[in-house]
């Protein structure tokens, strides 16, 4: 019988690129849509690590990350040994066979949890701010929520939701599973790479602003600085833009506004620029900000967003659900976060 095993981090699939139906032909149900995948780098599906445990490990920590491999079919992963000293080979340094979430019944098997390397990498250290992880923790995590499954974890994995039967299914309209969730083209491109330029634009404020009638002024500082704390970042760009006495009102950086409210949007970072420079800088960022939160949000039927960018939004979505996981689980077993390898 045939099956896949698909990523515990984001739900997809370890195709090779070559393997998946994409054409032209928009009446083409179960194949991906050429003008939605363009060119993106779909070889990133094909490259996985995986996540182990060796009870016979006589170190601290029992679990392994294995090295660079592939999915094989029937639940099989082929991976090298990587550095981990706690991958399982025997005295003759021979590998077991790997296995994706279940034993199928081959003695001396292993057991592993396959991620993409790019979705562990790139998004989930990112999501845990590239704290080390304690792989031990995240093993217990996946182990529970595989408890049952066979080719995927008990997780919510977001919209679209990717398809959990026994082998991968190209649906027209849910190419955004299978786009770069990292090199995302759209986000070289104008508007996008331009509104760093923004900030090069007058070197103090906008003196005409300061002298326009502005309801603002009415108000004590607290209570300006209170109205700047409950919008999310992007109204509260548009709100200094608007008005010049919520412009020189005290705030907190703008990336830790835009980590809290937009975390999955990291190349919006501005790394310690200077808003107060220019209001109309401030106007820009805001719209820019906009349009990225209406170009990351799926919609069924449409392709009115940026597939890669919503792939993203998507799989940190499922990080945050495996952090918060995780914390419960290190809080169970220890409480704080210990020293640990990082594989």
């Amino acid at each position: 019988m045939h099956w896949d095993a698909f990523c515990a981090i984001c739900g997809s699939t370890f195709a090779y690129s070559f393997t998946l139906p994409i054409s032209f032909d928009d009446n083409s149900k179960l194949s991906y849509s050429k003008k939605v995948i363009g060119n993106s780098d779909l070889q990133w599906l094909s490259k996985l690590r995986a996540l182990g445990y060796n009870a016979s490990s006589t170190t601290e920590r029992k679990s392994f990350i294995t090295g660079p491999g592939q999915y094989e079919d029937q639940g099989m992963i082929g991976a090298d040994a990587g550095k981990d000293p706690n991958f399982p080979l025997d005295d003759e340094g021979v590998m077991p066979m790997l296995f994706a979430y279940v034993n199928p019944g081959c003695p001396g098997a292993q057991v592993v949890f396959p991620f993409h390397e790019v979705c562990y990498d790139k998004i989930l250290r990112r999501c845990f701010k590239n704290e080390v992880i304690n792989t031990d923790v995240l093993h217990a995590v996946f182990e529970e929520k595989g408890a049952g499954a066979w080719n995927c974890l008990g997780l919510d994995y977001g919209s679209p939701q990717p398809p959990c039967g026994n082998y991968w299914e190209c649906i027209r309209g849910q190419e955004v599973l299978v786009m770069h969730p990292t090199k995302i083209p759209e986000l070289m491109k104008p508007p996008y790479r331009t509104i760093k330029a923004f900030f090069s634009w007058g070197k103090k404020a906008d003196v005409e602003s300061q002298h326009s009638h502005d309801i603002f002024q009415k108000l004590p500082n607290e209570l300006r600085q209170k109205i700047l704390n409950l919008l999310p970042v992007q109204c509260v760009l548009a709100i200094k833009a608007a008005s010049f006495t919520m412009h020189v009102c005290p705030d907190i950086s703008l990336d830790q506004r835009l980590e809290a409210d937009m975390p999955w949007l990291w190349e919006m970072y501005l790394e310690g620029v200077d808003l107060v420079k220019s209001q109309a800088a401030e106007g820009e960022y805001s719209k820019a900000l906009t349009l990225m939160e209406k170009d990351s949000l799926y919609t069924e039927g449409k392709c009115d967003y940026i597939p890669g960018l919503v792939n993203r939004r998507r799989i940190w979505g499922v990080c945050e659900e495996i952090k918060r996981l995780y914390y419960e689980k290190l809080a169970e077993v220890g409480g704080s976060q210990p020293k640990v390898r990082q594989t």
